[in-house]
């Protein structure tokens, strides 16, 4: 009897996937644990493995289609098996994979403008979707004659975010372009032929399809301001002393060959920490109607991504000192920016920290993810003279907005748990210990 493949349901809200790419044809040959296709879930990009041994009978679904959660999309079993009626022909007699696929790691099949096979990795072809880098362009220095991430990096040229979503709509390779930014950033003039400018010219609108975790992402932020009662508070807390700590621990860890780097959001994930376990009440969430106070601090952290952004969720993070949290975060977000976060990995988090200081933003207001209780928003640190004593001083100021569900927070509350972040800031050492 055949056996289904179906579109996974890697989380509760989980609606429907994305086919993004298959890994085998119809005929191929198979064993449980093989990866069979590349697909989009409403938070990553993840392999699909196949449950069972035999032969792929027969396809169901495109490379690019939207489909529900637990339909079959392909089925697996003995080679000429019959398979339901609506599953597609089956193919007439089984193939094994090629040679080259037994030894070789697993990549990813794509096809260049000729329509020869263009063989890469995950990681390469994530990339290379990210920065709008045509494969067939590049020079695959894999064993095997594949292209990894490596290539993909020393072929292609930084863009910015505009110029990458005109390369994808009009599907121009960014390899080989020259930009006139700085340090050679190709900018949205820069994809004009033979550079020519287009600032006289009439240009007709760009339709870049949302990613499905965008749109996810859009669905679940749009119940959350329809059902949540959010309120947002702002403070400011003075980092100079943490900066100052910050360095001296950096320049003690290279010193003594420590391969780690403490970065300003490390100190703000540790003292959120600290400020949760101090008041409870905000690491909790609403199921009906009680509250359930979490045991454990499950920290997310907003990941910006060429897909969307994503939550990966450091768990435990009460047990984890500022270089365990640095470590765990920093393995998060690369996994994030690679698409390659497991389902257990962006869930169950019992509060978000959002950060965009990097930006210059010095307020806003961030949207909590359901069923939290607050989402914390760091902004810029900004300079400000402050009096001390007869003198003028230069401190080092940031902004800090905690946006909060008033169902299971009240003003006296948030505004005790958020001026505990600021003392925790202001006085860093308490971080380390």
């Amino acid at each position: 009897m055949a056996n289904s493949i179906i579109m996974p349901k890697t989380g509760m809200a989980m609606e429907e996937g994305v086919i993004i790419e298959w890994r085998v044809n119809a005929g191929d040959s198979v064993k449980k644990g093989d990866v069979v296709a590349l697909i989009e879930t409403d938070k990553s990009t993840m392999e699909l493995e196949s449950d069972y041994d035999g032969v792929i009978l027969a396809i169901l679904g495109k490379a690019g289609e939207t489909v529900p959660v637990t339909k079959v999309i392909a089925w697996v079993g003995k080679a000429g098996e019959s398979v339901p009626v609506d599953a597609g022909p089956a193919p007439a007699k089984a193939s094994a994979p090629p040679a080259a696929a037994v030894s070789a790691p697993a990549v990813a099949a794509a096809s260049d403008a000729a329509g020869g096979p263009v063989r890469a990795t995950p990681a390469a072809r994530a990339l290379a979707k990210e920065r709008g880098v045509d494969l067939a362009a590049l020079t695959a220095g894999g064993r095997y004659g594949e292209i990894r991430r490596a290539d993909v990096e020393s072929g292609a040229a930084a863009a910015t975010p505009l110029a990458k979503r005109i390369a994808a709509a009009e599907g121009i390779s960014l390899a080989g372009v020259r930009g006139s930014g700085f340090g050679g950033k190709i900018l949205k003039q820069d994809l004009a032929p033979d550079g020519a400018s287009r600032k006289n010219e009439t240009r007709a609108d760009t339709r870049v399809p949302l990613t499905n975790i965008q749109r996810v992402t859009g669905k679940r932020m749009s119940e959350s301001r329809q059902t949540i009662p959010e309120v947002t508070a702002d403070i400011k807390a003075d980092v100079s002393d943490m900066l100052e700590v910050r360095g001296r621990l950096n320049a003690e860890l290279e010193a003594n060959g420590v391969d780690a780097k403490l970065t300003i959001n490390d100190f703000v994930l540790a003292a959120v920490v600290k400020a949760l376990l101090l008041n409870p009440r905000v690491n909790s969430v609403l199921d009906g109607n009680e509250l359930v106070y979490r045991g454990s601090v499950n920290l997310g952290m907003a990941v910006a991504t060429g897909r969307g952004l994503v939550v990966p969720v450091i768990r435990d993070a009460q047990d984890c000192g500022i270089l365990g949290l640095s470590s765990r975060a920093a393995a998060l977000a690369a996994k994030a920016r690679e698409g390659k976060l497991a389902p257990d990995e962006m869930s169950g988090g019992t509060f978000t920290v959002s950060n965009i200081g990097m930006y210059g933003v010095t307020s806003f207001t961030p949207i909590i993810n359901p069923p939290e209780a607050a989402i914390l928003g760091v902004c810029a640190i900004v300079d400000e003279l402050r009096l001390q004593g007869e003198k003028v001083v230069n401190r080092k100021k940031m902004g800090l907005s905690l946006a909060y569900d008033h169902r299971i927070v009240d003003g006296a509350d948030s505004s005790i748990f958020l001026k505990k972040i600021k003392d925790i800031l202001e006085a860093p050492l308490l971080i380390l210990v």
